[in-house]
C-alpha cells in the first residue's frame, strides 16, 4: 500500500490521501486551506472513489475540481453530502466576491452532486477486493471515519472527537493494524466542556447587563447549531444571521445523526432568522447575534464588526479555531481585523471560548491505544511531535506534503 499526503499532512487544511493498491486508488478528502488568497491541495492522480468524512471545506473544498478531470463515485453520509453541496456551492460565490479565481465554477459543483453515493455506519461497501466500513467520528452530525482492509486493516479518521457534546455523541472506537489519525489538538487538552459552557453563559450575561451588544461569530455548521442549545439555558431571544439558517433546516431533516433531535428543535425557538437588511438592524439592537463566519472572513460578521468595534461595552466571543492569516486569527493577535480592505482597530471586548469538536490530546492517545494499530500516521496538526514522543511500542510515521510512502 502506498500513500501520498496531497495536502493536511503537516498543517490543518486542505487535506487530501491518496492511497494506491495494486490495481486500486482512493482518495480521502480533497479540501482546501480557508486562508486570503485560498490555499490548494496538490493535484490529484485519478482515484477509482473518493471517501468524504465531513462537508467542512478544508476536508471537501477542492472535490468539484475533480470533476473537471475526472468521473468517480465520492462516498458519504446523506447529510455530509447534502451539507458538502451547500457549502461547495457558497465557496465558489466567496472566491470571486472575494476577487481570487475559483479552481471551479457551479457547474463543476453540479456535476460532482451527480456522483454522490450514500454510506451509512457500519455498513459493509466492497470496492474491488477491498473492504470498507463507515463509523462515527463524533467531529460533526454525519461524519465519517473509514475502516478499509484488503491484505491488512487501516483505518483513517478525517477529524475526530471521542468526547460527545450537546449536539452529537462521541465517535465509535473501531480496532485495526494501521491508523491514520488527525493530529490538531496534540499537545493541548481542552477544559471540561461544562465549564465552558458555563463561562460562555455567564459572558453573554455580564456583556447584555453592561447594556453591551454580544457577536458570536461561529462556522456555519455544527458549531452554531451547539452553541444555540448551549443558550437555550439563557432562554432569552438572539438572532441568527446568515448560512446557518439552512443548515438549521437541514439537521432538522436529519435528526437521526444528531444526540437529541427534539432538545435540538426545543433549542431552535429562541433564535429569530436574519433575513434581510433591516433584520440586521433589528437583531443590533435586541443584543445577541450568532453569525457566520467563524474566522472573520466574510460573511455578515463583517457588518456586525463594522457597527460595535467602537462599543467597549460590547463583546466579540469566538468559538472556534482561528487558523493562520485569517482575520480571527489577527483579531486575537493584533487587535485588528480587515474589514473592506481596511484594517480596524476593535475596541469591544474579545473572548475565546473552546467549543472545539477535535479530541484533545489524551483523547487522541486513548484513541490510539484502543484501535490496536502497530503503526500510527499522524497527520492534519502543525504540532505532530509533541504527540509522536508520548506514543508507546508502536512505529510512529510523520508524513510530508507529496512525499510518497510505503506501508
Amino acid at each position: 500500500m502506498k500513500i501520498k499526503f496531497l495536502g493536511g499532512a503537516d498543517e490543518i487544511g486542505s487535506l487530501g490521501m491518496y492511497v494506491s493498491y495494486n490495481k486500486t486508488n482512493l482518495l480521502f478528502e480533497y479540501g482546501i486551506t480557508p486562508t486570503k488568497p485560498p490555499k490548494f491541495p496538490l493535484d490529484s492522480p485519478k482515484p477509482d472513489a473518493v471517501f468524504l468524512t465531513h462537508a467542512h471545506l478544508d476536508h471537501s473544498g477542492m472535490l468539484p475540481y475533480l470533476t473537471l478531470k475526472y468521473n468517480m463515485p465520492v462516498y458519504g453520509t446523506p447529510l455530509t453530502l447534502e451539507l458538502a453541496d451547500l457549502l461547495l456551492r457558497d465557496s465558489v460565490k466567496v472566491m470571486n466576491l472575494e476577487g481570487y479565481s475559483s479552481p471551479f465554477v457551479i457547474e463543476d459543483v453540479e456535476n460532482l452532486k451527480k456522483l454522490y453515493l450514500n454510506i451509512s455506519y457500519r455498513k459493509r461497501l466492497i470496492l474491488d477486493d477491498i473492504e470498507i466500513i463507515p463509523y462515527n467520528s463524533g467531529h460533526i452530525p454525519g461524519s465519517s471515519m473509514y475502516y478499509v482492509k484488503e491484505d491488512r486493516s487501516f483505518i483513517f479518521t478525517g477529524d475526530l472527537n471521542t468526547n460527545e457534546t450537546r449536539l452529537v455523541n462521541g465517535s465509535d472506537f473501531p480496532k485495526a493494524d494501521i491508523l491514520f489519525i488527525e493530529s490538531t489538538y496534540a499537545g493541548k487538552e481542552h477544559p471540561p466542556r461544562n465549564l465552558t459552557e458555563s463561562r460562555f453563559l455567564e459572558k453573554i450575561e455580564e456583556i447584555i447587563d453592561r447594556k453591551g451588544k454580544v457577536l458570536i461569530p461561529a462556522f456555519a455548521v455544527s458549531r452554531t447549531q451547539e452553541l444555540m442549545m448551549v443558550m437555550e439555558k439563557l432562554e432569552m431571544e438572539y438572532w441568527v444571521d446568515g448560512m446557518s439558517n439552512t443548515v438549521n433546516q437541514i439537521f432538522a431533516k436529519y435528526g437521526s445523526y444528531l444526540k437529541d433531535a427534539q432538545e435540538f428543535k426545543k433549542a431552535r425557538k429562541y433564535a429569530r432568522k436574519v433575513r434581510n437588511k433591516s433584520d440586521r438592524k433589528k437583531a443590533l439592537d435586541s443584543g445577541i447575534i450568532l453569525t457566520t463566519g467563524g474566522m472573520l472572513e466574510g460573511g455578515p460578521v463583517l457588518y456586525y464588526l463594522e457597527q460595535l468595534k467602537n462599543d467597549t461595552k460590547s463583546g466579540i466571543l469566538l468559538t472556534g479555531y482561528q487558523v493562520e492569516n485569517t482575520n480571527g486569527r489577527m483579531l486575537l493577535e493584533t487587535g485588528f481585523v480587515d474589514i473592506n480592505g481596511v484594517k480596524e482597530r476593535i475596541n469591544a471586548e474579545v473572548m475565546t471560548f473552546d467549543f472545539s469538536a477535535h479530541a484533545g490530546n489524551s483523547d487522541l492517545l486513548k484513541f490510539i491505544n484502543m484501535s490496536g494499530a502497530d503503526t500510527v500516521v499522524l497527520f492534519h496538526g502543525e504540532n505532530r511531535e509533541a504527540l509522536m514522543t508520548q506514543i508507546e511500542n508502536r512505529n510512529v510515521i510523520l508524513p510530508k506534503p507529496g512525499i510518497e510512502f510505503e506501508i
